[in-house]
């Protein structure tokens, strides 16, 4: 059986029976459908292949932020080093697979995830390269608990080294004078750094 022909199989199931006297509508759906099975099946292929080439590795998703000027998501994430990641961005959001990417990222922040990674060239110079997520896989949630002095210093770090700047975003996304954090709080003062909302 060809290609097409199981195409057509799946569709006419998909369709449902044929009701009696409606032939020609029935099979502008199943029509329809074939063309629309055929589509996806290339889609599902450009996604299996950017997996199949992509580098994975572990890490905590402390924030999300979404990019005005490219629509694209914006990742924080802490890695199995306890360090910050190197920015790494969705597809873009007016895309559906940016905008699916975006909404899953944000359902996932403050749990570990195992992070589909691929180094994509720029439209504007192809000799550079920006970090481009393809995937992330949920591996439960952040349990481990952040030392005062670790977070703070992430918080120090994304405000360049801006102490006042620093600390009117540890205090506006709540987070205690004292003690430990966790992934969900810091990644709150983190990501109103990235976003702008501290100054």
């Amino acid at each position: 059986m060809s290609s097409h022909q199981s195409l057509v199989l799946a569709a006419a199931q998909a369709a449902g029976p044929c009701p009696v006297g409606e032939e020609s509508a029935w099979q502008a759906r199943v029509r329809a459908l074939s063309v629309d099975l055929f589509v996806l099946g290339d889609v599902v292929a450009r996604d299996v292949q950017r997996l199949s080439a992509a580098t994975r590795f572990p890490a905590t998703l402390l924030a999300v932020t979404v990019e005005e000027s490219s629509t694209r998501g914006v990742l924080l994430l802490r890695n199995v080093s306890g360090e910050l990641e190197p920015a790494i961005r969705t597809d873009r959001g007016d895309t559906d697979a940016g905008a699916a990417m975006i909404t899953r990222a944000q359902a996932l922040v403050g749990r570990r995830v195992l992070v589909y990674k691929e180094m994509e060239a720029l439209a504007s110079n192809p000799m550079h390269k920006a970090r481009v997520v393809v995937h992330l896989m949920d591996l439960g949630p952040e349990t481990e608990a952040i030392g005062e002095d670790e977070a703070k210093g992430y918080v120090l770090q994304a405000a360049a080294g801006d102490k006042e700047l620093a600390l009117r975003a540890w205090q506006q996304a709540l987070l205690p004078e004292r003690g430990p954090v966790t992934a969900a709080q810091l990644g709150g003062a983190l990501a109103r750094l990235q976003a702008g909302e501290a100054g």
